[in-house]
C-alpha cells in the first residue's frame, strides 16, 4: 500500500469511528440538558480528556513545536505557562463555576457572565459575547482546516474544497446527533493520538540523535541564543519576554469550550480527581510537543516551517507505511477538535438569544449548530493563506475578554452591567490594536495588556452584593426607587 492510500485508509476509519461515535452517542441524546453538557454526568477519565483536548489542542500543540524549534531553551517558559494556567483553571474556576452553574441552571459560559447584567442589559452582555466568539472560533477553525488541507493538497493531492466539506460534515453530524458527550470522546481519542504518537517521534528523534549526550552537544551548536533561557533578551526585554510568554495560561481562563466541560461534572469529587489527571496530562502532553520541536532544531535546522516539525520527524525517520499512518493520524486529531469548538459555538448561538425565561430547546441549539458549521466553511474557503499566523489571536481574545470577569465573578464580586459589556470590549479591542502593531517580546503587549484592562474594568466596576436578594439596578421597580 502506497503512502497515499495509507492516508486515505487512515482517514475513513476516522470518518467511521466519528459515525458511530454519533450513532452511540445520539441514542443518549434526548434533549438540550443532553446536547450541551450530557446532562452532568461525565466520569473522571472522560472529563480529564476533554479538558486536556481544549486545553491543549492538537493546532496549539503544532505551534508549541515551532516555538521550540525557534526559540530554544526559552520556549520551556511555554510549559510553565500551561502548567500554571491549568492549575488555576481546573483548582480555582472549576469547581465554583460548576457551583454556580448548577445552582443557576446555567448551560454555557456567557450565561454566568450576564447573569447579573439584568433584564435591560442582559442581551447586548451575550450578543457582545457571541459576536467576539464567532469572530474568534471561526478564525481558529479555519487556521485548523487551511492546515490540514494545505497539507492533504500539497502532498497527497487532495482537494480543498472537497476535503473541508467532508470534515466538517462529518464532524458536525457527530456533535449534531450526540452532542458533548460525542465531542468528548472525540477529544480522548485526540489527547491518545497525540500522547502516543508524539511519545513514539520523540524515541525515533532521540535515537537519530544518538542519546542526550549527542543532543546536548548538538543542541548548543545551533547558536547562543539557542540556549539561553530569555533567548538572548537582558533587562526589561526578559522580563517582558518571560511575562508574554507566561501570560499564555491567562487565556485558558476565558474559553468556552473548557468551561462546558467543567459544568459538565457529575459531582465535585469527580470534578476534583479529573482536575488531577488533567493537569498531569496537560504537562506531559505540552512538554512531548516542545521536546519534539527540540530534537527537530537539531535534526533539521534548516526546516523552512517549523509547525511541521513532528510530520517532518515521522516523515524522514520512521518506516514510509508507519509515518504515512502516523501522520494521517495527526491530522484526524486536529479536526476532532473542531468538534468542541463547534458545539460551544451552536450552545451559545441557540440559547444565549434565546429570551431569558425562555426554555432550552433542541430543536434551535442543533439548527444553530449547522449554520455554525455553514459559516465555518465559508471562512475558510476565503480565509487567506496567512490565517494559521493569527489564529493563536484568536485563543488569546477569548482569555482577555471572559477570563477577566470570569475571575472577579467566581470571586464573589457583582460586576455592574455596564462594566461588564465594558470590560468585554476593552479586552477585545486591545488585542486587536496590539496584535496589527509590531510584535513586542514575547508578545507581551498583546497577551498581557488586554487582560489586566478588562481586569481592571470589571474590579473597578464590581461590588460585594450585601443583599444577594436585592434586584439588579435594571430589574427595580418604581418602589425601589420612590420612598413609600
Amino acid at each position: 500500500m502506497n503512502r497515499s492510500a495509507t492516508v486515505l485508509m487512515t482517514l475513513l476509519a476516522f470518518a467511521a469511528v466519528l459515525l458511530t461515535v454519533a450513532v452511540w452517542a445520539g441514542r443518549r441524546t434526548h434533549n438540550a440538558a443532553d446536547l450541551i453538557l450530557g446532562n452532568r454526568r461525565f466520569g473522571v477519565w472522560l472529563l480529564a480528556l476533554s479538558c486536556t483536548a481544549n486545553t491543549a489542542n492538537g493546532w496549539l500543540l503544532m505551534t508549541l513545536a515551532a516555538a521550540a524549534f525557534a526559540w530554544g531553551w526559552s520556549a520551556a517558559w511555554i510549559w510553565a505557562a500551561f502548567v500554571a494556567g491549568s492549575a488555576l483553571n481546573l483548582f480555582y474556576i472549576a469547581p465554583r463555576l460548576r457551583n454556580i452553574s448548577v445552582a443557576q441552571g446555567n448551560g454555557t459560559l456567557f450565561q454566568v457572565l450576564s447573569a447579573d447584567a439584568g433584564d435591560r442589559l442582559q442581551p447586548w452582555v451575550a450578543r457582545s459575547a457571541m459576536f467576539i466568539f464567532l469572530l474568534c472560533v471561526l478564525l481558529q477553525t479555519s487556521a485548523m482546516l487551511r492546515f490540514v488541507g494545505g497539507l492533504l493538497v500539497d502532498e497527497f493531492g487532495f482537494n480543498l474544497i472537497s476535503m473541508a466539506l467532508t470534515s466538517v460534515f462529518l464532524i458536525t453530524v457527530c456533535a449534531f446527533a450526540g452532542g458533548l458527550r460525542a465531542t468528548a470522546i472525540g477529544d480522548a481519542v485526540q489527547v491518545i493520538t497525540m500522547a502516543l504518537f508524539g511519545a513514539l517521534l520523540l524515541l525515533a528523534a532521540n535515537v537519530a540523535i544518538g542519546g542526550w549526550e549527542q543532543f546536548q552537544v548538538a543542541f548548543p551548536a545551533l547558536g547562543p541564543l539557542t540556549t539561553d533561557w530569555f533567548g538572548g533578551r537582558s533587562g526589561v526585554v526578559a522580563v517582558a519576554f518571560a511575562a508574554g510568554v507566561f501570560c499564555i495560561g491567562l487565556g485558558m481562563t476565558g474559553q468556552p469550550q473548557i468551561a462546558t466541560r467543567f459544568m459538565a461534572a457529575r459531582d465535585e469529587a469527580t470534578l476534583r480527581r479529573a482536575s488531577w489527571v488533567a493537569l498531569a496530562l496537560i504537562a506531559v502532553i505540552v512538554a512531548i510537543s516542545l521536546c519534539c520541536g527540540w530534537a527537530a532544531s537539531v535534526l533539521y535546522s534548516g526546516l523552512e516551517r517549523p509547525e511541521l516539525s513532528m510530520f517532518t520527524i515521522a516523515d524522514r525517520l520512521l518506516p514510509p507505511a508507519i509515518a504515512a499512518f502516523i501522520v494521517a493520524a495527526l491530522l484526524a486529531a486536529l479536526l476532532a477538535n473542531m468538534g468542541s469548538q463547534l458545539l460551544a459555538l451552536g450552545s451559545s448561538l441557540g440559547n444565549d438569544t434565546r429570551r431569558v425565561n425562555a426554555p432550552l430547546s433542541l430543536a434551535w441549539s442543533r439548527a444553530a449548530m449547522a449554520l455554525s458549521a455553514v459559516l465555518v466553511v465559508l471562512s475558510t474557503l476565503w480565509a487567506p493563506s496567512t490565517v494559521f499566523e493569527h489564529a493563536m489571536f484568536g485563543y488569546s481574545t477569548l482569555g482577555a475578554c471572559f477570563g477577566p470577569l470570569l475571575l472577579v465573578r467566581l470571586s464573589g464580586k457583582r460586576v455592574r452591567p455596564g462594566a461588564t459589556i465594558a470590560a468585554i470590549w476593552a479586552g477585545f479591542l486591545l488585542s486587536v490594536i496590539f496584535h496589527l502593531l509590531p510584535d513586542s517580546p514575547g508578545d507581551f503587549l498583546e497577551r498581557v495588556m488586554p487582560f489586566v484592562a478588562s481586569l481592571g474594568i470589571a474590579l473597578t466596576g464590581g461590588e460585594r452584593r450585601r443583599n444577594p436578594d436585592r434586584a439588579d439596578r435594571s430589574q427595580e421597580t418604581v418602589h425601589d426607587r420612590v420612598p413609600i
